[in-house]
This record gives C-alpha cells, structure tokens and sequence, in this order.
C-alpha cells in the first residue's frame, strides 16, 4: 500500500468500537479477548478522540459474529441506541431540534467518526431517501448497523416506537429471515437494492424530538466544529476525503470549493497536501477509484449508474479512467469478482 492508500484507509471512531464490545460483553463474550481481536487497550477503548483502521473493527463484527451464531449482527446491535456510539455527533443529534437538523450536522461533521462512508440525502416530492454510501466493501453487518441505527435514533428521540421508515434498502443479499426485518422496520425491506437506505415522507423529519435544547445543542456544534478545524489542521486528508465522498453524486468538488469547506486559502490547501507528497488532482483521482471498485463490488450497480455516482460526464470516461487505474475495464472487474 503506498502513502496515499494509506491515508486514505477507512477509519472509524473509537466509540463505535467500544459499543460494539459493551454488546458482545452484555451477551457472555470476554472482554479482553475482544480487545484482542481488535488490537486495542482499556486505555485505547477511552480516548474520545482515537480513529482506528476500519477493518480491525470489521474483524471485530465477525469475531462477535461466529461466537454468538448471529448472522444478523450489524442488524441486532443497530435497534440499540446509544448516543455515545457516535460520540460528539449522538449528542448532537440528541438535542437538535428535530430529525432533519441531526441529519444536517450528521452530514456537515461526519469526518469525525471516521471515513468509512458518507451519508446523503436526495428529495423527491413529499418522500426523502436517506443513503449511506461505504468508502470501502464493507461487510453486511456494518451497512446493517448503520441503516438499522438510523431508525433505532429516530425512535428514540422522537419517543415513537412506531416511527417507520416507508421502505428500506441494502446492496447485499438478505443473510436471515426477511419477515425479522420487516417486523422491526415495519415497512418493506429490499435486499440486492442500489443502495443501503432508507426512504421517509418529509413530515417525519419535521417532527420535534423528545430532549431538543436549542443552548447546548449550540454549545455541542461549536465543539464539533472546534473538533473539525484541529482535525482539519491534524489530518486534512480525512476531511477532504469524507468531503469530495459525499459531494461527488451532485458534482465534482474543485480545489476552490474544498478548501472553502476547509475555510483555507486554496494556497494553503495545496501546501496541506504538498506535506503528503499529493495534490488535489491525485487525492481525487485515487478517491474516484476506490469508490469505483466499491460500487463494482455490488455487482447490482449498473457501470453507467456508477459512472454518474463518480461525477463523470460520460460512461466512456469512466471506462477510460478505470482502466488506466487497474488495466482492465469495469464489466471485466466485475466479472471476475462473480467468478470468486
């Protein structure tokens, strides 16, 4: 892996880790052998602000997977809200002043619970569909957790038990018992879909929530966004990856508007990346590519549909830059991925 890649391995929030293992514990499993598995300390599991590789967690959810038999594990550990989970962004969700204003800060602060996707939000007449785009091939469990979590939160901050999205969505094939999903969602539930999501009416979004607070939930977002320019100074390659992530299925970000986003000049966003031996054309054209054999990977995304994802201008420009990337075309890649 080359320094670029490695910057730009999917991260994720220490408190996720640390739900993860407060469940597995609350259901028989060992501790410390969790910790094991995911190569951390007590001391580690408490640094609010640690972000560690993506696929340590990964190893984590089939750890937990195997020694409880559940194949459904993202989907179980997603109906049980925990505003800690998402450490800064759960609280803020918690007081906003309703689901839509969580949805906003989820998506203006996400970088800091990691880059592993990118929430995005497209409205349609009186419907909203909320998708979770993964930066890398996550496994079932984490799209699971992730969309199943959406509905445990509104639930809870909404005190509506019966608060229903109209349908739900994953890429990948259904693991159990389809009628499980539809019994907790309540709604239809698609499996092999285009996307891991979810569709609402709008009014749903409107609804206040049960423990909105107009001060602290300010108070909260000058700390997130305090949070967000150290990481900006930090580790400038998370945010402008999480960045260009989510803006590129309405267009491709330029240098000009990222370093706004950043609120640095564009000569300083240049010298941010010179420090890393890139420049913005490399970073967003190494972003495109992962992305790329992401969407491949689900193997129900059309080439076009995956080319419009990108924000190339034609498929046949898609197909160029895949090629020079990996020396094959698009349909040959995802043909030889169906053939393992």
């Amino acid at each position: 892996m080359n320094t670029l890649q490695s910057q730009f391995s999917p991260k994720t929030a220490i408190q996720l880790v640390r739900s993860l293992i407060n469940y597995g514990e609350r259901h028989g499993l060992s501790r410390i052998d969790m910790r094991t598995v995911c190569s951390l300390s007590e001391d580690q599991l408490n640094d609010c602000r640690l972000l560690i590789d993506v696929q340590r967690y990964e190893a984590l959810l089939g750890f937990i997977s195997h020694r409880l038999g559940d194949v459904s594990l993202g989907f179980h550990h997603g109906q049980h809200f925990d505003a800690g989970r998402w450490g800064v962004l759960g609280f803020i969700a918690v007081t906003a002043q309703n689901f839509q204003a969580a949805i906003e800060a989820q998506y203006r602060f996400q970088s800091l619970s990691g880059n592993m996707g990118a929430p995005l939000q497209f409205c349609e007449g009186g419907v909203t569909t909320l998708q979770w785009v993964p930066a890398y091939n996550c496994s079932h469990h984490f799209a699971e957790q992730i969309v199943t979590g959406l509905v445990s939160l509104a639930r809870e901050v909404t005190n509506n038990l019966k608060y229903a999205p109209n349908a739900v969505y994953f890429t990948h094939a259904a693991q159990a018992d389809v009628s499980n999903y539809m019994e907790y969602f309540q709604c239809p539930v698609f499996f092999n879909a285009k996307f891991n999501g979810l569709d609402v009416n709008n009014e749903l979004l409107e609804v206040p929530l049960r423990k909105s607070d107009t001060e602290t939930h300010k108070i909260l977002i000058s700390h997130a966004q305090s949070l967000l320019e150290e990481q900006t100074f930090t580790s400038p390659l998370e945010v402008i990856k999480d960045y260009i992530v989510k803006t590129l299925p309405s267009h491709v970000p330029d240098i000009e508007e990222v370093s706004s986003y950043l609120q640095l000049s564009v000569r300083s966003t240049q010298r941010k990346l010179q420090e890393y031996g890139t420049s913005y054309s490399q970073v967003l054209d190494a972003i495109r590519k992962e992305l790329a054999l992401t969407y491949l990977r689900q193997t129900q995304n059309s080439v076009l549909y995956v080319s419009e994802r990108l924000g190339f201008s034609e498929q046949s420009a898609f197909q160029r830059a895949f090629k020079r990337w990996t020396g094959i075309t698009p349909k040959r890649y995802r043909n030889t991925i169906l053939l393992k």
